[in-house]
């Protein structure tokens, strides 16, 4: 079976030298750290049964910028900040799983802020996608019957489902700008034109990525097939791909009829979510994400 946009090309990349190309790039992406971030490391410990707050502590502690960043958050007044000095306060004021997932949104954002680009013009509107398509993860998962993913687990799929989008914003220019003009000229998916040009779209290059973080499998696949989400079964690209084309389809202030139109319908087969369903969850995705960027942008 042939991922969507490799059917049509004769000569396509099979799904080997999809990630051979992808291997080739990331390895020659110096913006793409070999071991993962503390944040990356705080989710993975707090997925574990056994750990303390103590051991939380310690380990965001080895990142000084985030450690002051997330107290700076503990006393904003998204919590209500009451003079919060030390992360074990703030561990035991907002929760080891907020902890986690905030620390993962900023890590984020700072992995995102790439050099301003052709490919990538507005890193900042990278960012904010980026964090719409997790909000909207976690908030339609709960409508999800068939599956009981855990929230922390959908969150982070989708926060970082277009990681791999830096390590092609280092790609030579000539190949990013043959990029957008394939995709702008024929009128298709970017995702679409990457592969072409470099054969290896942005959701394989990311896939890579977390894998060599030893981040979930699911987290994983989710990334990898969120453009395909048929070649994950009943998995969570089915979920990041609904999620990020909520996040598209706000950001190009379409209709939702265009959301349905971008729409894999394997996805909302798996899914069974309804379009008001879809509606709703989108209003709490950006009623958070205001109070998400009045703290960034303060």
């Amino acid at each position: 079976m042939t991922p969507i946009g490799l059917e049509m090309t004769a000569n396509a990349p099979t799904f080997e030298q999809r990630r051979s190309t992808a291997e080739a790039l990331v390895d020659s992406t110096q913006s793409i750290t070999v071991a993962p971030p503390v944040a990356f490391q705080v989710f993975m410990l707090t997925r574990g049964p056994d750990y303390t707050c103590e051991a939380l502590v310690d380990l965001v502690s080895l990142d000084p910028s985030l450690t002051a960043t997330i107290l700076r958050l503990c006393n904003s007044v998204i919590f209500r900040g009451r003079g919060v000095s030390s992360l074990r306060e703030a561990v035991l004021r907002i929760g080891n799983g907020v902890i986690a997932e905030k620390a993962m949104s900023i890590t984020v954002g700072r992995l995102l802020a790439v050099r301003k680009t052709d490919y990538c013009p507005d890193p900042n509107a990278v960012w904010r996608h980026s964090v719409q398509t997790a909000l909207a993860c976690r908030y339609l998962s709960s409508y999800c019957e068939r599956t009981h993913w855990d929230p922390d687990l959908t969150f982070t799929a989708g926060l970082l489902h277009d990681i791999g989008k830096m390590a092609i914003n280092s790609a030579p220019s000539a190949d990013t700008t043959r990029i957008l003009q394939i995709s702008t000229e024929r009128h298709i998916e970017r995702a679409d034109a990457e592969l072409e040009v470099l054969g290896a779209d942005h959701a394989e290059i990311g896939g890579l990525i977390l894998e060599r973080w030893n981040l979930p499998t699911e987290i994983v696949q989710g990334v990898r097939f969120h453009h395909a989400p048929e070649f994950d079964g009943p998995g969570l690209a089915n979920l990041v791909h609904v999620a990020n084309q909520c996040a598209k389809v706000h950001a190009g202030s379409k209709s939702w009829e265009d959301f349905k139109a971008g729409l894999h319908p394997f996805a909302l087969d798996q899914l069974q979510l309804s379009l008001p369903t879809v509606e709703a969850c989108w209003a709490d995705v950006l009623h958070d994400m205001d109070a998400i960027e009045s703290f960034m942008w303060s």
